[in-house]
């Protein structure tokens, strides 16, 4: 099974290279300045980090959601109609994941890395934490307790981050109709704003249903501020990997003394 899995791993590797270079060149001859060195060579060490850590906690996320399927008293079968309930409910959740950690300091410390990107561009797609994993499988827990089948799971929100990652781009304006369905590069780049009227907006992953229906979806309607409200942070991935935890366990002191209620480097004022 290696074998098989080895090359395909390479041939998605170097169609995100081809990507990105294309990306890279738009940016040069378009004068858009989407690419800073330190900032992408930061956002690779970032990735290859993630992607080793996957290593780490896949058997971890598999048997968390393997306990709890094997709880759950009905056992939904494998076929096209099932895969595509799982893909609905598994983006549904993402929603609610996504839109949770940014308003719960816990959660907003394995999230904080991805909004420090100060550009947005393909490489600050996986500008993941390293340790995410450790809390992603639980909200995925009521999927596995409905029945629905774990590889489908696992399947489903693999998918989903794929396809964020081609939202992290300007080379890609509005797109219509579809802005009223899909999650787009447009309302993604919303969700990077850190303009007071693009703060904790567009949460969805793959479909933008949902921030229309719970009232969080903003369309892009003035130039997008990327990064933190305080701010350049780090290109350090170590600092950038555990920055949200610091912040977390240690309480920010105002200038008077005062413990403030708001984390520094926070995306939301309400985090």
């Amino acid at each position: 099974m290696k074998h098989h899995i080895g090359p395909y791993r390479i041939y998605i590797l170097l169609f995100l290279l081809v990507l990105i270079s294309t990306e890279i060149i738009w940016s040069w001859k378009k004068e858009r300045h989407a690419y800073e060195v330190k900032e992408t060579l930061a956002n690779l060490a970032v990735f290859a980090g993630f992607q080793f850590s996957k290593y780490i906690f896949a058997g971890y996320q598999l048997a968390v959601l393997g306990f709890f399927a094997a709880l759950s008293p009905i056992k939904l079968p494998h076929n096209g109609w099932i895969f595509l309930l799982t893909f609905i409910t598994a983006d549904f959740i993402y929603y609610w994941f996504h839109r949770v950690s940014h308003v719960w300091k816990p959660l907003w410390a394995f999230h904080l890395i991805h909004h420090s990107a100060m550009n947005i561009n393909l490489t600050a797609a996986y500008r993941l934490n390293w340790f995410s994993a450790i809390v992603s499988p639980l909200f995925f827990i009521p999927a596995a307790l409905l029945g629905l089948p774990t590889n489908f799971i696992v399947i489903s929100y693999v998918l989903n981050l794929g396809y964020q990652f081609f939202l992290h781009t300007e080379a890609i304006g509005k797109l219509g109709a579809i802005e009223k369905v899909m999650d787009t590069p447009s309302s993604h780049r919303v969700h990077h704003g850190s303009n007071p009227i693009y703060i904790d907006k567009n949460f969805g992953g793959v479909f933008i249903i949902w921030d229309r229906l719970f009232g969080t979806y903003q369309p892009e309607t003035e130039p997008v501020r990327y990064g933190l409200t305080t701010g350049f942070l780090s290109h350090n991935p170590f600092r950038l990997v555990m920055q949200g935890f610091i912040n977390w366990v240690k309480p920010k002191t105002s200038p008077c003394g005062k413990v403030s209620s708001t984390p520094p480097f926070s995306a939301s004022p309400e985090i």
